[in-house]
């Protein structure tokens, strides 16, 4: 059965209550851009070793400066005295668990829950989850999106406890990312913090290929059953970059749409509008650059945080709320 993610839930119940279209609903704190996926290598289809995550728009992204721990939590006091904002979202980057930017993910996720009981939205792809960030993210009600992009080596089996190959550095260690993916899963079930009925705060994020296509949708259809029949939400993305032939591309979104629960082109997404990165948020980089989306490159922002009064910060922000035909940085061709 087909599981909705919480922040998608209650950004749907704001919708209906009409409290999103005027609101800062979600603040996008992206870490630095650090990720060992970067230093992974797998074996491609031509036998010949490439990147994990060969393509991913994070790699171009420069991170020089970051705030610090006091600045953060200037930021998130000001949303949410400010604008009522209910959920942080810490993405947009690499790797928020490396090993260099975990204490400070850490800190972010519950320095807003304690003080504003504000949940967290985090991507990762699982490679530095250890037994005490999971329970600190159970503990704190974090919805946690597990990136699929740089695992493709996860398959159905996964949940019926597959092993996988162990491998030393520079290839992908398949088992150590299986094993961390499920402790994660397993910290989550045992937490007594349990989501409503309906709704999960786990999920899996998979983007659709042309091996997909040469199968027909076999593996991933697989991934998407057992993964909603263990309480995950399940949802699919279309490559990076748009396919130079349409009639591919135009399957790609087809497949994409088809194995998405509820047929959500994003986890945030509320009336076909995505509310993380185009609707009703706003972002304030890992040095303060505040931006429409987090996916965006800092020197397209407008200005630091730090460095504008409150007036400048609010005309900013009533800009990003009433630009609602904003397109998706990562995907140019979809909204």
């Amino acid at each position: 059965m087909e599981t909705k993610l919480e922040i998608t839930h209650e950004l749907e119940k704001l919708a209906e209550e009409d409290k999103l279209d005027s609101k800062i609903a979600i603040l996008n704190l992206p870490t630095a851009n650090y990720c060992e996926k970067r230093a992974e290598r797998v074996l491609n289809e031509q036998g010949e070793l490439e990147q994990s995550c060969l393509g991913c728009i994070h790699n171009e992204l420069k991170s020089t400066s970051r705030l610090s721990k006091d600045r953060i939590e200037e930021v998130i006091d000001y949303f949410a005295k400010n604008h009522g904002t209910k959920f942080i979202t810490i993405n947009g980057r690499g790797d928020p668990f490396f090993p260099t930017l975990k204490p400070e993910t850490v800190h972010k996720v519950q320095y807003a829950y304690q003080n504003y009981n504000i949940q967290s939205y985090i991507f990762t792809a699982g490679d530095n989850l250890d037994e005490q960030t999971c329970r600190i993210l159970a503990e704190s009600d974090a919805n946690i999106t597990i990136s699929l992009f740089g695992n493709k080596f996860i398959d159905a089996d996964f949940f019926a406890g597959k092993e996988y190959a162990s491998a030393e550095k520079p290839l992908q260690n398949q088992a150590n990312i299986a094993e961390n993916l499920r402790r994660l899963i397993s910290t989550y079930r045992a937490s007594p913090n349990q989501p409503k009925e309906g709704t999960t705060r786990l999920g899996m994020n998979y983007v659709v290929s042309e091996s997909d296509l040469q199968d027909d949708g076999r593996k991933v259809s697989a991934l998407k059953q057992v993964a909603n029949e263990n309480g995950l939400f399940f949802v699919c993305n279309t490559p990076f970059e748009k396919n130079s032939d349409s009639a591919i591309q135009q399957r790609l979104e087809t497949l994409a749409h088809q194995h998405s629960d509820f047929n959500l082109q994003h986890s945030t997404a509320v009336k076909g509008q995505c509310q993380m990165g185009a609707g009703s948020s706003a972002t304030v980089d890992y040095d303060g650059t505040m931006l429409r989306c987090p996916y965006m490159d800092n020197k397209d922002g407008n200005g630091k945080f730090q460095e504008l009064s409150q007036e400048e910060r609010e005309q900013i922000l009533e800009k990003y709320v009433q630009d609602r035909a904003y397109l998706c940085v990562m995907r140019k061709h979809q909204k």
